[in-house]
């Protein structure tokens, strides 16, 4: 879930509270998409005050919800981006241990032009390979910093069974694959997924 672009930010947690109420029937998990850089102002609730309200809300709605239906809370992770600093990382983190979250995504696209597109000048986010290092930076970070308590989904530049297998030994628990589909076709997902298998039981 994520801001719309016709929500204004200081609208920002009535948006999600909306979509909460009309996917939290239907999903196994919901995610809290904070990190996007499509869309205009998201990443600011990324910033300490603005997340600590926004996952109050969302927590809170979670919890009416399954008191009232007498059912398990739907688990909630939330999604952060690769250009945060360490210590805006570290405040996140705060805000996910202090609301009690399932776990974190690391990462979403990022706004930086490394080595070769570097000149690049097109906005919006940069994903795949370039990605790669930067993301499983921040999963290792991560893991590091909750001692492995944290579930986390590592995502961003696996293109095959190695970059797959690099998120895991930094410390993610499952991954998410996307530009790697594009390129290497839609049974890429089941190939990584056998792989390593075989990978842990070797």
């Amino acid at each position: 879930m994520g801001k719309s672009k016709v929500a204004d930010l200081d609208r920002a947690t009535e948006d999600y509270l909306a979509s909460f109420a009309r996917l939290a029937d239907h999903a196994d998990y919901l995610v809290l998409n904070v990190s996007s850089p499509n869309t205009p102002g998201l990443r600011k609730l990324q910033d300490e005050s603005r997340l600590i309200e926004l996952l109050d809300a969302i927590t809170g709605a979670n919890r009416v919800r399954a008191e009232r239906l007498g059912r398990r809370r739907v688990p909630l992770l939330l999604k952060i981006a690769p250009d945060l600093t360490f210590p805006q990382i570290d405040a996140v983190l705060g805000a996910i241990a202090r609301f009690a979250l399932d776990g974190v995504i690391a990462t979403n696209t990022t706004l930086a032009r490394p080595g070769s597109f570097a000149n690049v000048g097109e906005a919006g986010g940069l994903s795949g390979a370039p990605l790669r290092r930067r993301s499983t930076e921040i999963v290792g970070y991560i893991a590091r910093a909750t001692g492995g308590r944290l579930p986390i989904i590592g995502v961003g530049g696996i293109t095959d069974i190695e970059s797959a297998a690099e998120k895991l030994d930094a410390g993610a628990s499952l991954v998410q694959v996307y530009t790697g589909l594009i390129y290497r076709g839609p049974f890429f997902a089941v190939q990584v997924a056998r792989a390593l298998a075989d990978r842990q039981r070797r």
